[in-house]
């Protein structure tokens, strides 16, 4: 009876293993980031991309995690900011963004982005003081 215990127990505790990996474990995603919106206050930050080479939609949510571990999140308005700059340098250049969690559309449930390795070029600030402006 106790080795039975014991097998059963463990296979729970595999199983909640892998559904907490599933939830919370990280992930990348190759895209290409089209928009972002939110003000991080009423509107939660979201980064709205296509995955690389279809038209297939990607949404992400973009909030702090807090103290949760293991990723310590705290800077989700400079990923916003990040995103929003590939948006309008490079928005046909594929990006990775990392993250975790998953898409689940019937739990209205977004992956939470973290980071975005984009090329230089893309994410820095423009030289040209018109290219912010808008003037010509």
């Amino acid at each position: 009876m106790k080795k039975k215990f014991t097998i059963g127990f463990a296979v729970v505790l595999v199983i909640a293993i892998v559904l907490l990996w599933l939830r919370w474990g990280p992930d990348s995603w190759e895209v290409q980031i089209t928009g972002v919106t939110g003000d991080g206050r009423d509107v939660q930050y979201r980064i709205e991309a296509v995955y690389a080479g279809t038209t297939e939609t990607l949404i992400f949510r973009n909030e702090d995690a807090g103290f949760m571990p293991p990723y310590f999140k705290f800077d989700s308005a400079d990923l916003q900011s990040v995103a929003s700059r590939i948006t309008r340098e490079c928005p046909e250049v594929p990006v990775t963004v990392n993250g975790y969690s998953l898409r689940i559309p019937l739990l209205d449930m977004f992956p939470n982005a973290t980071s975005i390795d984009a090329p230089e070029r893309c994410v820095e600030a423009p030289s040209d003081p018109s290219a912010v402006t808008g003037a010509q």
